[in-house]
């Protein structure tokens, strides 16, 4: 069903649009801003969808809370002793990230409307643009912490180019200062994001690596609270704990 794939159209729609905008020849400038307006447009469509399509409910923070949900393995890594890596393509929304989704669509919809009479670097500047969008985006969906941090940085980088080429008289200025402030931040949520790595556990993944199911993705309550009174017990090995950037599990610990 293609509106279980809506979050991640929203996010890539922009890049595919980036990537057309960056193949197609410069004397085909005439269409450069028609491509991200009407990619922004299209956004527009499904992100209302999505806002009706939301049905509100009470539950708790958790992964049975978030609706439109996709989630699959992404990168996994046996470090030894030190455990297992595990990293997921985890996005959502619940009942304030919808609002702020359709929020920032809006918004840069009309971005794209106010940069209509941009006429230096045009392919440069939109292709920049829709990576911004799709970055901002991903940044508001985005349930595991490594995948949010790849969003905010992808976010800084068109956004350093946009300012400092296309920003006022004091461009070149601002765009450094913008790059070194959010490059400090960067730092400290990379190292607030390891030390949440190294303390939270996925109990699906790692009941599977010690045996008691055969599907990471669909523990019973009991699985998850044998798993973990078994690792506040110290009885699981090191090397069969599986650590996840999963920012729900981060929140329950």
């Amino acid at each position: 069903m293609l509106q279980a794939h809506f979050l991640s159209i929203l996010i890539f729609l922009p890049l595919v649009a980036a990537l057309f905008l960056v193949i197609l020849p410069e004397r085909k400038n005439i269409y450069f801003k028609f491509i991200a307006l009407g990619g922004s447009l299209v956004q527009l469509i499904i992100g209302v969808v999505l806002y009706l399509s939301y049905s509100p409910s009470g539950s708790s923070y958790s992964i049975e809370g978030f609706q439109f949900v996709e989630r699959f393995g992404w990168i996994k890594l046996d470090l030894q002793s030190l455990g297992k890596l595990s990293a997921e393509y985890f996005v959502g929304v619940d009942g304030l990230s919808i609002g702020l989704v359709l929020l920032s669509i809006i918004i840069l919809l009309i971005g794209a409307i106010s940069s209509w009479q941009i006429k230096e670097n045009a392919k440069a500047y939109f292709s920049l643009y829709l990576v911004l969008n799709a970055s901002i985006i991903g940044c508001f969906v985005a349930l595991d912490f490594l995948l949010f941090y790849l969003f905010f940085e992808f976010m800084l980088l068109p956004m350093y180019f946009l300012i400092g080429i296309w920003g006022g008289p004091r461009r070149e200025y601002a765009s450094i200062k913008f790059f070194l402030y959010t490059l400090m931040g960067s730092i400290f949520i990379l190292i607030v994001m390891i030390g949440l790595y190294t303390s939270v556990i996925d109990p699906g993944a790692t009941a599977v690596e010690l045996g008691l199911i055969s599907d990471s993705q669909s523990p019973t309550a009991a699985i998850m609270k044998q798993v973990q009174d078994m690792l506040q017990a110290g009885q699981i090995p090191q090397d069969r704990l599986v650590r996840t950037f999963n920012m729900v599990f981060m929140t329950d610990s």
